[in-house]
């Protein structure tokens, strides 16, 4: 039977968090033998809504409430792989949001073929919001952090 680990809850939280900031509608999360489902007030009917707000929530994600963020300041996944934001389970995080970083500093990691490779910080500056969850799979391309 699969269980629900710390790492689990964490997303979750932070899915809670995106769901009031960013509008979600919904967000399904299956592992193993479970599956869970966050939902907001907003009525969805079809898949094809789903993925309509899908596409309109990725698009707002470089947007804030005053400014429009520079793609400069995204950085985005170099692979499709599964995201691991510390080195293993019981170590910190690689970055947290407010912490200043230089060129080169490793940001987290992307597991694919049994790899795990590093993606480094582009430039020096303060991490703004860490996109990409823990343990998540990201596909090339998706966002993973914006700086400031």
């Amino acid at each position: 039977m699969t269980k629900i680990d710390k790492t689990d809850l964490d997303n979750i939280k932070i899915l809670i968090k995106e769901t009031k900031i960013g509008n979600i509608s919904v967000i399904r999360i299956k592992k193993g033998t479970y599956e869970i489902e966050i939902s907001s007030n907003t009525l969805i009917k079809t898949n094809q809504n789903i993925d309509k707000l899908e596409k309109q929530n990725k698009n707002k994600v470089h947007e804030s409430k005053e400014n429009i963020v520079n793609e400069d300041s995204v950085v985005k996944s170099p692979m499709v792989g599964v995201a691991y934001l510390s080195a293993d389970p019981s170590s910190p995080p690689y970055v947290k949001v407010g912490q200043h970083v230089k060129a080169g500093d490793t940001l987290l990691l992307i597991e694919a073929m049994k790899t795990f490779n590093e993606v480094k910080a582009p430039k020096s500056g303060v991490i703004k919001k860490i996109i990409a969850l823990n343990s998540q799979p990201v596909e090339y391309g998706d966002d993973l952090i914006i700086f400031e």
